[in-house]
């Protein structure tokens, strides 16, 4: 059974996963139905994620190559 997708809320721990490096973050705001999920990095990055429609997955500003968006859990 697949699992379901975890919904990003303010708060919750997410791992920002870049070519050959991870960076733990925290979702610092959600908006547009959940489609849109900003993320404070721990080296200090202020990062924007977006859905993907092909994919499910958020990408760093809805780019198909670039940062990828994990929910810890």
């Amino acid at each position: 059974m697949a699992r379901p997708r975890a919904m990003p809320q303010v708060g919750a721990p997410v791992t920002v996963v870049f070519l050959a490096v991870r960076v733990v973050g925290v979702v610092t705001g959600v908006e547009v139905e959940a489609r849109r999920v900003d993320v404070a990095t721990e080296d200090g990055q202020s990062l924007v994620f977006v859905l993907s429609r092909a994919t499910g997955t958020f990408l760093a500003d809805g780019q198909q190559t670039g940062a990828r968006l994990l929910f810890e859990g």
